[in-house]
């Protein structure tokens, strides 16, 4: 889901790709190729981001990131040399889910994709380019997708990735025990409900026509298809490695942390809440990586910084406030990457729990809790108040909806009018039942110990009695996503390229496992994605995709909370890494070198 730049054009050039598609000219590709961050939404704690627009110091690398170089990079601490083959990538821990249709975190996710390569990349606008398959093809009537597979890709294995393989990745999701987050991008498949419900042996609109080609037929047309389903969504899996009989995808769960793919690096160990560690492929089909080691390494809001002033990390995200941006430029061997992001920070509510049904409840929440003081006590100017559950960096995106903007007052009349009625000890009660909320979020995140004490006021003054309960983050997703046992959690979302939002809201992910976990079931939300997917004209899909957000904006489903631009700090000594909105650092590692 992310970018590349400017700067580093030259060391991309040996990478040109030649990419045809249907109605398209060839056109070339100088390295432009994209993120190895799935591109399937992925959940991630919510101060991920945040970006300054400082002064003439910013460097422009890319058409969408700025660069505040490192003013002093003699400053690097020399221990470093001690480890001059490898990079160290700070990263929230994960939940050790290390499958590409498993994955439920961004950070499975980034190992995923340095183990594993999708059929398409994209660059930094976010359109495909070629990675596993180097072309493929659209039918005139938009619904099959055809793709030629590269030959001569091994798997780390020494087995060759092949047609069959791809159709083995997407068709596991489409088995009948498959819990995962991904069974949106397959249910429109043609055959994909008689083989999912038992009915077939075959998922008819997934064809294997040769060794090297395969085909995707869907039952309408999917204008988010490509973007959603086909690049930077799923790494391919090698059948012969993960193969399982129809009816048995949880037998994917005994491999998750034995991950084995085609991609740049090779997976060799993974210390529970501490690091993972990786060496490269030395018969990567995109050439051997210049960065021979990789280790991801838990880091947390009270240790990231630090990791990287002393030189124990070498890349982190951090949320873009003055006061970290100062203590990273005070370091002198630090870049600063700035851009916006494609995403947004939110609060899940359980809609299946009587607490929060009525929409007046959940309107009550959004105007009684000060989000834009929330905003600018914790990023000080360099974040917004999210209204909508649309990027803004997207082409679909609307700010022409409720603000809710901060109204105890409208809060208590809504409040009032849903039947909770305040008692003489403060609180709300309706049917003898007291307005609690237990809260569910995650621990080691100054995000959070900024946003608690604000909900627990501001609700408070409205009479709901707010008790948070402090988790680590994989421990929260699992409750979240694999149980839907909460009543109300924060998270942020790290959006795909395509704004089809079916994804996160779709019904269909309501079940256990899928992204829907808040269980939003809105008949005119699914009418309007439908017609979203079956439109092609972008500009119609614009405005059917901006409807949409009327509605997601009345009935909330979530209490919308930042917007940001992220905020890379990446050690001078690693050279080529650029990341932005389309782009994240597991793509770039392919162009990247370290220094010392």
């Amino acid at each position: 889901m992310k970018k590349r730049m400017l700067a580093i054009v030259s060391m991309l050039v040996a990478l040109v790709f030649v990419f045809t598609a249907c109605g398209s000219t060839s056109q070339n590709v100088p390295g432009t190729t994209s993120t190895s961050a799935e591109a399937s939404s992925a959940p991630a704690p919510a101060e991920q981001a945040a970006t300054e627009e400082t002064k003439a110091e910013q460097e422009a690398t890319s058409s969408i990131t700025k660069i505040v170089k490192a003013e002093a990079p003699d400053k690097l601490p020399a221990s470093v040399n001690n480890r001059k083959d490898t990079l160290i990538v700070g990263i929230t821990a994960p939940e050790g889910k290390f499958t590409p249709i498993n994955s439920s975190s961004t950070y499975d996710s980034y190992v995923c994709s340095l183990v594993f390569d999708p059929l398409l990349f994209n660059d930094e606008q976010g359109k495909p380019v070629p990675a596993v398959a180097e072309k493929y093809e659209i039918s005139p009537d938009g619904k099959t997708y055809t793709f030629y597979i590269r030959k001569g890709i091994k798997y780390s294995s020494g087995d060759e990735l092949t047609a069959e393989d791809v159709a083995f990745t997407y068709i596991a999701i489409c088995d009948p025990k498959y819990d995962g987050m991904r069974s949106d991008s397959v249910n429109g498949l043609v055959g994909y409900k008689e083989y999912h419900d038992g009915a077939a042996t075959e998922v008819a609109g997934i064809k294997v026509i040769d060794p090297n080609t395969v085909s995707f037929t869907f039952e309408n047309v999917n204008s988010s298809a490509l973007a959603n389903v086909f690049t930077n969504t799923y790494g391919i899996m090698s059948k012969k490695y993960y193969g399982f009989e129809k009816g048995n995808a949880d037998k994917l769960k005994d491999l998750f942390l034995k991950p084995m793919g085609s991609g740049p690096y090779l997976f060799k160990e993974y210390k529970t809440g501490q690091e993972i560690s990786f060496e490269k492929n030395p018969n990567y089909w995109g050439g051997e990586m210049k960065i021979p080691k990789v280790i991801m390494k838990v880091t947390d809001a009270t240790t990231n910084i630090q990791e990287l002033v002393t030189g124990s990390t070498d890349i982190d995200k951090i949320p873009a406030k003055p006061e970290n941006i100062t203590m990273l430029k005070n370091a002198g061997f630090i870049d600063i990457q700035l851009f916006p992001e494609n995403g947004y920070g939110y609060i899940g509510l359980n809609l299946k729990n009587d607490l929060f049904k009525d929409v007046k409840v959940r309107q009550a929440l959004t105007y009684g809790l000060n989000r834009q003081g929330f905003v600018d006590s914790y990023y000080k100017g360099y974040s917004q108040v999210c209204n909508v559950p649309i990027a803004t960096v997207s082409w679909a995106y609307t700010d022409k909806v409720e603000k809710y903007e901060y109204n105890p007052d409208k809060a208590n009349q809504l409040l009032d009018e849903a039947g909770w009625a305040k008692n003489s000890d403060g609180f709300r009660y309706k049917d003898g039942k007291k307005f609690t909320i237990h809260w569910m979020t995650y621990t080691g995140s100054k995000y959070v110990e900024t946003l608690i004490p604000i909900v627990k006021d501001n609700w408070g003054k409205l009479g709901i009695e707010v008790i948070p309960e402090l988790i680590e983050f994989s421990t929260l997703a699992g409750k979240v996503y694999d149980e839907q046992a909460f009543e109300m959690y924060n998270m942020a979302w790290s959006l795909s390229i395509d704004p089809d939002p079916s994804g996160i809201f779709s019904k269909e992910q309501a079940a256990l496992g899928g992204s829907n976990s808040v269980s939003w079931i809105d008949e005119e939300s699914e009418k309007l994605m439908e017609e979203g997917k079956l439109e092609t004209d972008q500009a119609k899909r614009q405005e059917i995709y901006q409807k949409w957000a009327v509605v997601a904006n009345r009935e909330l489903p979530y209490i919308y909370l930042n917007v940001n631009e992220e905020m890379w700090a990446v050690s001078d000594r690693v050279k080529g890494m650029v990341i932005s909105p389309f782009i994240e650092w597991t793509y770039m590692i392919r162009f990247s070198e370290l220094a010392n």
